[in-house]
């Protein structure tokens, strides 16, 4: 009845510890009164024994965090079963390919294979500017590479796989040579790449300053930048400087060098302007993923008309003068067959200096 009495108050909202001597509920201060020494005997045994309960399980709580803190922080997690050792990830989302592994692209270059490996490469040497990525190598910086993504809506940027690279390749010489390539990056190994489609390589105005104009899921279409003797060939991918040094090396083995066809048998160097700072438009070629390359135009730049302008009777003079006439101030863009028609004029025209020449 005594412990009844007591848990009963404690149910009721008034817990022993809660009142003094003057406002204990009459019904329990039978129980907690000092003058019910049995009473306050009992009560006194149990709480004692509440202590050495509480004060036992405390110490033995203590103990386990002691322990704990002692041993258990030591202890080695296992790695995970499937965990692998991977290459240096690249250091940037935006960089898809270290530059360097884009060497094979340069006319030094003679490897023609399907597949890159880039693993040697450290991407740390990678210096980022903007829409550009590029490293510096050789002899004290001398050679450099530089990639970019087009400048266009390009349809392949959805897919991080895919990627279309604007490539310039600086062999430390006066020739900067440019590239167009489309590559995909293995999705297991982020250092392995299968190379779908690679332009030729271009010198500034001869084949080279190579862009993406367009991109769409049928293919995509670049500029190159062209020549006079280029746009009067449009369809010619001959780099005539190697050409030539190929032809003497051939000569001096008694052997003649078969000559690629020219339009109308006017030569470059000797007969066309064909230097590689004489940029006068753009040879327009398409890459359709299906039946591969094919030319679609050219374009001529603006204000030819007074660029050209020379009162030089010579044969490439008259070529100078009638491209400017092609076009206007805004420039000018042709689809191949109209300007396949178009050189035929040329011809009536120049012919003549030609003969006389």
């Amino acid at each position: 009845m005594k412990v009844y009495g007591c848990s009963y108050c404690r149910q009721a909202g008034h817990p022993f510890k809660a009142f003094s001597d003057k406002n204990i509920p009459s019904f329990c201060r039978r129980f907690l009164h000092p003058k019910s020494l049995g009473s306050y005997t009992d009560i006194e045994l149990f709480y004692k024994l509440f202590k050495l309960v509480f004060f036992s399980l405390s110490a033995a709580f203590l103990g386990y965090v002691l322990y704990a803190s002692l041993f258990m922080g030591s202890v080695e997690t296992p790695k995970v079963a499937t965990q692998v050792k991977t290459s240096p990830s690249q250091p940037s989302e935006d960089i898809f390919i270290h530059p360097q592994c884009l060497e094979f692209l340069a006319p030094w270059d003679r490897s023609d294979s399907d597949s890159i490996d880039c693993s040697e490469f450290e991407p740390s040497t990678i210096l980022k500017m903007g829409n550009e990525f590029g490293v510096r190598h050789g002899d004290g910086g001398s050679q450099s590479i530089v990639y970019s993504y087009p400048d266009v809506d390009d349809y392949l940027s959805d897919n991080p796989d895919f990627r279309l690279l604007e490539v310039g390749i600086d062999g430390g010489g006066s020739g900067i040579f440019s590239s167009i390539a489309l590559l995909e990056r293995d999705r297991l190994n982020l250092n392995k790449y299968t190379v779908w489609a690679r332009t030729p390589d271009g010198d500034r105005c001869n084949d080279g300053k190579k862009w993406v104009s367009k991109s769409t899921s049928d293919g995509f279409e670049f500029k190159a930048a062209a020549t006079p003797f280029r746009l009067i060939n449009p369809q010619g991918t001959t780099d005539w400087r190697n050409w030539h040094l190929a032809s003497e090396v051939s000569k001096l083995g008694g052997k003649e060098l078969e000559r690629p066809p020219v339009f109308n048998e006017w030569l470059p160097y000797d007969d066309v302007v064909n230097s590689a700072n004489a940029c006068v438009g753009w040879v327009v070629r398409r890459y359709d993923y299906e039946t591969g390359f094919e030319i679609i135009g050219v374009e001529l730049s603006a204000h030819l008309q007074t660029e050209l302008k020379s009162d030089d009777p010579s044969l490439s003079s008259c070529i100078n003068g009638w491209l400017g006439s092609q076009t206007n101030e805004e420039g000018s863009y042709f689809r191949i067959n109209d300007w396949s028609n178009r050189l035929h004029q040329l011809t009536e025209i120049c012919g003549v200096v030609a003969l006389m020449n």
